[in-house]
């Protein structure tokens, strides 16, 4: 079953994707209630196969890179959902879709081995009520996070492209569907914030979550410090923008820098190794 609601999402994000580069590329007048359509189904979908592998594995779905990957294409897709209630710009779904169907389909084409869980975890997980509670919470407020900085990764982009089509003032096809380069600095700027403060909830989670465990705050493992460093890097740009009125060309130029410290930081401690999961 827990399959079958994957196929299900993965073809929803599909359809959703080719839709939205189709009105992108067209100009299209489609309404865009027909793309949100699509993808809640899809987003329905696909939660019902995350809980359905809870359910089947006995422990929150993020242990394999399998889980992790799916997980993060469902947080971006329920995070393109929330922000297309307030800004409805057509360039940012043929943009960031595609990132959910590639997270997806790699979450489906790994191999679906067995994987136990980490001592670590097992004993964690089931040491108490507050501790089984606060594990699901802490990964999802990270990952949640890194699908905040995909949109202010998309964010910056745009308006790089944005910029540099009105720099040569070639006010063509980019130029029109494009959104503005206030809108783009606008969206970037609320997303950056709001996934800096997911990851802060779920670094601070995470915390608390390893005193539950086994006493200790900080382990010094690759994750925790990448997570860290990830912080970091993300507390500049918005440290800067209140300090120093950063907007619209550093900003955006931070933000895709800081996406690639994510996805860094997601390969990079997987890499070196290490039980805690900071997404």
């Amino acid at each position: 079953m827990m399959v079958i609601l994957l196929v299900i999402a993965l073809t929803l994000y599909l359809a959703g994707a080719f839709y939205s580069i189709y009105t992108f590329a067209t100009k299209s007048k489609r309404p865009d209630r027909d793309l949100k359509l699509i993808i809640g189904l899809g987003f329905a979908a696909h939660t019902a196969a995350i809980v359905a592998a809870w359910r089947e594995s006995g422990h929150f779905p993020v242990i394999s890179p399998k889980e992790v990957s799916s997980f993060i294409g469902w947080a971006i897709a329920g995070y393109y959902l929330a922000v297309s209630r307030r800004y409805n710009t057509r360039a940012l779904p043929a943009f960031l879709l595609p990132l959910v169907y590639l997270f997806m389909f790699v979450s489906l084409v790994l191999p679906a081995r067995a994987e136990a869980v980490p001592r670590m975890l097992e004993s964690a997980i089931s040491a108490s009520p507050l501790t089984q509670i606060i594990f699901p919470v802490h990964v999802t407020l990270v990952i949640a996070s890194y699908a905040a900085f995909a949109v202010t990764f998309v964010c910056g982009v745009m308006y790089l492209i944005q910029e540099r089509e009105l720099k040569a003032k070639r006010f063509g096809a980019n130029s029109e569907r494009l959104p503005a380069l206030n809108t783009c600095d606008e969206i970037g700027y609320r997303s950056v914030t709001i996934g800096f403060v997911l990851l802060t909830l779920g670094v601070a989670t995470g915390i608390f979550w390893n005193n539950q465990r086994d006493g200790r705050y900080w382990h010094n493992d690759p994750k925790e410090v990448m997570a860290l460093i990830t912080w970091i890097v993300y507390l500049f740009p918005i440290h800067y923008r209140v300090t120093a009125g950063w907007r619209g060309r550093r900003a955006a130029w931070m933000s895709i820098a800081g996406f690639a410290v994510v996805i860094l930081t997601w390969l990079g401690a997987r890499a070196l190794g290490g039980y805690h999961v900071f997404g």
